[in-house]
């Protein structure tokens, strides 16, 4: 199929809705409600795209530039995924364990700043048209927490969990480093009973896509194992929405670097769309790919461990279709004392 007569294809279903439409007149025993929704992104059809350009794969993989040797040139070979590194400093994985701080139900504080090493293994995936391919992830993903600030609450902090007895609240920022191209800054505020998404800013080689919504969305609500919540947020100004659904499932311990840590296992399942940008960003959606973190109150929220699926459809105009971009990994914390200078990427 010619590139013309494709994009007449693609464009043929959107024509003949509006002319259905235009020929339906009034009817006085009908109600008819309408609302504006983000029809392309739900009725996506890669398999009509072009292929995807090597360049665009390897700007969309988050993965180290040795593991994309193979896509620019078929003639390298795959290699396979280097270890994760062993912490310095830290007992064998096989030494008894230290108990950590004992757990705590909820906070009002933040994790400790600095910068922290998560031990990661997995796989990034970009799809376009008949065109799948696949590269390891770093080995290492790197998150840097800033010095926390109180704020006072906004105005729709009743949405937000409350706001705590001190009148203000805990805000910081998180930063990971998923590879040198790959990053997602969330800026965090600890509501009376939540840790909320104040801003999310996601970048690649390819987009920057900022996110700010009201009311803030919260990502961890306190409670007994068995809670569950859901929150929504919008930004008015691209008319993007987060929903977000999630449960406590269970107390578990991890061990990082020798100390046996008490924390809340959380399964979570969230849909950004951005229909400005032509983008639904999906994690935990799939029932056969769940999304996972572990976190420990008693050290201010730390996220000690997580596991994660996501899919990240976006329309690419000059490649007549929409590319897909899927993350699937698992990453936990190896050292609960962070470094005070960033590990290089």
């Amino acid at each position: 199929m010619t590139p013309t007569r494709r994009r007449a294809r693609l464009a043929a279903g959107p024509l003949l809705l509006a002319l259905a439409l235009s020929a339906c007149g009034p009817h006085t025993d009908s109600t008819i409600a309408m609302r504006a929704t983000a029809l392309d992104l739900q009725f996506a059809r890669p398999d009509l795209a072009v292929p995807v350009p090597p360049k665009v794969i390897v700007r969309l993989l988050p993965a180290p530039p040795v593991a994309l040797h193979h896509i620019v040139d078929p003639s390298v070979p795959v290699l396979p995924p280097p270890p994760p590194p062993a912490p310095a400093g830290c007992p064998a994985a096989t030494a008894p364990g230290t108990p950590g701080k004992p757990l705590a139900t909820s906070t009002l504080g933040a994790p400790t700043a600095g910068y922290y090493t998560y031990a990661t293994k997995g796989t990034g995936t970009v799809s376009g048209g008949t065109d799948t391919t696949s590269a390891a992830l770093p080995a290492s993903t790197y998150v840097a927490i800033s010095a926390s600030q109180q704020v006072p609450p906004d105005s729709t902090v009743a949405a937000e969990g409350g706001a705590p007895a001190s009148g203000t609240e805990t805000q910081y920022t998180v930063t990971t480093q998923l590879s040198k191209s790959v990053t997602q800054i969330d800026t965090l505020a600890v509501s009376a009973t939540s840790i909320n998404l104040v801003k999310r800013q996601l970048s690649n080689a390819e987009r920057t896509f900022d996110f700010v919504p009201t009311p803030q969305v919260q990502l961890m609500v306190f409670g007994p194992v068995g809670s569950t919540w859901s929150s929504r947020g919008t930004d008015s100004g691209t008319s993007s929405t987060l929903d977000y659904a999630g449960s406590i499932d269970a107390v578990t311990e991890v061990k990082v670097c020798g100390v046996v840590t008490k924390a809340y296992r959380v399964s979570y399942q969230e849909t950004l769309t951005n229909p400005t940008g032509s983008e639904v960003i999906r994690t935990g959606t799939d029932s056969a790919h769940p999304a996972t973190f572990t976190i420990a109150p008693q050290l201010g929220g730390l996220v000690l461990a997580q596991q994660v699926y996501s899919d990240d459809v976006r329309l690419y105009r000059d490649l007549s279709g929409y590319v897909g971009t899927t993350l699937d990994y698992t990453s936990v914390l190896t050292d609960l004392v962070p470094a005070t200078q960033a590990a290089p990427t």
